[in-house]
């Protein structure tokens, strides 16, 4: 069983892009990203090709900062936007939503905190695994990458969630996830879970992850059929020193571990500026 696979597109370590400040390729960048929204693509081939192209992580702080004050000068009205994982993929696309609804590509947001609607469709079984234990593998909820790095898989911290055949009735486990230098830490036991008839009725359960010096910190509220979900709980953070506003990789929706998903994944977020 791995957990391994990269949420930016598995960037080179050796990978070192030219310095991009020149004010017109930022503003290109600004409106690309935005078509590329649009048209509903991948925001992580999209951040992969930026990067790519010549725009080391220092450039597109511009970018990142510009999306936060568009994020914070204004409450954002409850909207929802819906990610899609196709079959065969790891990584959603999004259409609907707006500007920081959800928080997507580069960001320097010190946390996230959105509301998420899940459903039938991740109810899924792996047919043909990429390893044996595949099915037992965490997927993964929206987060962010830590610590100087772009790359989920090196650090980070997110919420993981797996359809668990193997217990009677199946249900959808929930958890607290980060990964440090590599290796994937995740809560002992799952901060709750799901059954069919919860993900059918699509009710809606509020997510916030953050940093907090040494840790990460993780909670999770809200009713499903009348059943009042609360947990919270923490994982150790690698980089206490790291400033909070280090420019991250804003993920969302994903499916592995290491196999892909076998049928279509779709939630629905509405997000809002985090707060401590």
């Amino acid at each position: 069983m791995a957990h391994h696979t990269s949420q930016t597109g598995a960037l080179p370590e050796d990978f070192q892009p030219a310095a991009c400040t020149d004010a017109t390729t930022v503003a290109a960048m600004k409106a690309n990203t935005q078509k590329a929204r649009d048209a509903g693509r991948s925001l992580a081939v999209y951040g992969l090709v930026l990067v790519a192209g010549g725009c080391a992580p220092a450039a597109v702080e511009e970018l990142a900062d510009s999306e936060a004050v568009a994020s914070s000068s204004a409450a954002l009205r409850e909207s929802w936007a819906q990610y899609t994982v196709s079959p065969g993929s790891h990584g959603a696309t999004i259409s609907g939503g707006s500007a920081g609804n959800p928080v997507a590509l580069f960001s320097t947001v010190p946390g996230r905190d959105f509301r998420m609607k899940l459903n039938p469709s991740a109810v899924y079984v792996i047919t043909r695994p990429t390893q044996p234990e595949d099915q037992l593998d965490w997927n993964k909820l929206p987060g962010f990458s830590d610590c100087g790095t772009l790359d989920l898989s090196v650090n980070g911290a997110m919420f993981g969630w797996r359809w668990r055949l193997d217990l009677s009735p199946p249900v959808l486990e929930v958890t607290a996830y980060a990964n440090n230098h590599s290796k994937h830490l995740w809560a002992a036991s799952p901060l709750f879970t799901l059954s069919a008839a919860d993900l059918a009725s699509e009710e809606p359960l509020r997510y916030r992850v953050w940093i907090d010096g040494s840790n990460y910190q993780f909670a999770v509220s809200g009713t499903v059929l009348g059943r009042t979900i609360s947990a919270a709980t923490t994982l150790p953070r690698a980089c206490a020193g790291t400033p909070v506003g280090n420019l991250k990789w804003a993920s969302g929706l994903y499916f592995g571990g290491t196999s892909v998903a076998p049928s279509k994944v779709t939630a629905l977020i509405s997000e809002v500026p985090f707060r401590p």
